[in-house]
């Protein structure tokens, strides 16, 4: 095999599109044809005109092989060339979802996590102190945040809230993972990281990272970083989401939530904004941001669906006038808040609301659009920057809210491009999700991995990075193209980190494709 022919190597949806994409620089043939897994050919087709970009700096043919319906298991031969085996079918991502799933359960912090290989003890339970006093305080819970043992309010929150959306999309036919059990363990600890006044500590680390070591022998003394608005903003807008999901289940954690979210608000009417920058001790991952108004218009958001009460509409749709860009990135979380008042509101009942919102993710959604049209692997990459795989997971969460608002098939193929580029359709020819598929990411930037000599399943690695941030992305991929900027290889943070937030971003879009 000469690597030439790239699929999602999970598998492709029974009457949704279905691309695959040829290499045109390593295989010189017009058509292809989709055989059984025996050699029986099915369908034969030609391939697209070619398209070169400056982000792969390959020139690339697409597949489309949409037509055909029938399930099993098959690949795509094209001249001597043959692609890596694959499922068509109504149900190829229900154990797919359940892995990048059973990842948060893995990732668990203060409790015994039975894990196989991953297993351990209860890990960093020693009273952590607050960063510039002399007072400690017991946190205990939370996901580890990524490749270091961190927990970090602003992912966190974005990850509860990808999950939360993932839930209510798939609760009426999935029964594989029980979200909202694992999203209520990240609550409870979140609930800690909030200060008596209502503000919300940044994040809870060591001071420094660790070797790679399994999370129990990581011994070092545990710090509470300074509070910060983008963390309790964030905290308050998660929360108050959160509650319509508990509101049944169990009234009083639900009310709980709810009265943690409004106590944050309170704290952030009386503040100016607060920005974190890691104090000079403190070496752990930052999550700075010094853009707050998206996380404000958020917590606004969420508050308003949770209480309906004006004043917090009102103060949203004032700060949408400051021209918020519409985005699920974690330092950009304005698109929570529209979702959220798209979704889960009744806008006040007034219809020119909405329509202004809906305009605002459809602008950006043909942006994207257009993006993904001129691209080779039909990415929304442009510049491919760090954690560029969980960026175009949210690229596809856009896309996938705009098809839901507008019903455009456009959208909907757009998103579920992004979701084939991490499986498999891109220039490695590589599944980005450990132990999936039949090449995937081996080596992570993962401490419970690298620990035990053996790659955890279900975790998303971050991806290309152009900027090459560490030593060995710089030694190794010099000069490369974007796209071909990506090394597996656990030392390589830059490229081969996992995270909880890319992964969540991952589930979410499996969840909305599954359901729409």
């Amino acid at each position: 095999m000469k690597n030439s022919i790239f699929v999602n190597q999970t598998g492709y949806l029974l009457n949704r599109q279905k691309l695959a994409f040829i290499d045109a620089g390593k295989n010189d043939s017009n058509n292809f044809s989709l055989c059984t897994e025996g050699g029986k050919v099915v369908f034969s087709s030609d391939l697209s005109e070619p398209v070169k970009d400056t982000v792969s700096g390959q020139t690339i043919r697409a597949a489309d092989f949409s037509s055909f319906t029938k399930k099993g298991s098959y690949y795509i031969s094209a001249g001597e060339d043959k692609s890596f085996v694959f499922q068509i079918g109504d149900k190829v991502y229900d154990e797919f979802l359940k892995s990048i799933l059973t990842y948060f359960t893995y990732s668990r912090c203060g409790q015994e996590v039975k894990a196989g290989k991953w297993s351990h003890p209860a890990c960093h339970t020693k009273t952590a102190e607050i960063y510039g006093s002399t007072e400690k305080k017991q946190v205990l819970g939370g996901w580890h945040d990524a490749g270091d043992y961190g927990r970090y309010v602003v992912a966190g929150t974005k990850a509860v809230m990808d999950l939360l959306l993932a839930y209510d999309c798939i609760k009426d036919f999935y029964k594989g993972f029980d979200i909202l059990e694992e999203v209520r363990f990240e609550l409870e600890w979140l609930l800690q990281m909030q200060r008596e006044d209502g503000a919300v500590y940044h994040k809870i680390s060591c001071y420094n990272f660790c070797r790679f070591i399994s999370p129990e022998k990581e011994k070092d003394a545990i710090v509470l970083s300074p509070v910060s608005t983008a963390a309790t903003a964030d905290f308050a807008g998660c929360l108050s989401f959160a509650y319509r999901f508990f509101r049944e289940k169990d009234a009083d954690f639900a009310h709980k939530l709810l009265d943690a979210a409004v106590k944050a608000q309170k704290y952030l009417d009386k503040h100016s904004d607060e920005f974190y920058k890691n104090p000079p001790e403190i070496t752990t991952g930052g999550y700075g941001d010094h853009n707050v108004k998206d996380e404000r218009y958020f917590a606004l958001c969420g508050l308003y669906s949770a209480t309906g009460e004006q004043k917090y509409l009102k103060d949203a749709l004032k700060l949408r006038k400051k021209k918020l860009m519409e985005s699920y990135f974690w330092g950009c979380v304005t698109s929570y808040g529209t979702e959220i008042l798209l979704r889960y509101t009744d806008l006040g009942g007034k219809e020119k609301y909405r329509k202004d919102l809906e305009k605002a993710i459809i602008q950006r959604a043909d942006k994207i659009y257009e993006l993904t049209e001129a691209s080779s692997y039909k990415t929304a990459l442009t510049k491919v920057h760090w954690g560029s795989n969980g960026f175009v997971c949210d690229e596809a969460h856009l896309l996938l809210l705009a098809y839901k608002l507008s019903g455009k098939e456009k959208y909907y193929n757009a998103g579920l491009n992004q979701i084939n580029y991490v499986l498999g359709c891109n220039p490695f020819n590589l599944s980005y999700v450990t132990k999936t598929g039949s090449s995937s990411v081996k080596r992570p930037h993962h401490r419970p991995s690298g620990a035990v000599k053996e790659v955890m399943p279900g975790m998303l690695a971050g991806g290309p990075s152009e900027g090459l941030q560490d030593e060995v992305a710089k030694q190794k991929l010099s000069g490369k193209s974007p796209l071909l900027c990506y090394i597996d290889d656990e030392c390589s943070f830059s490229t081969n980190e996992v995270a909880i937030y890319w992964n969540s971003a991952l589930v979410c879009v499996l969840a909305m494709v599954m359901a729409y």
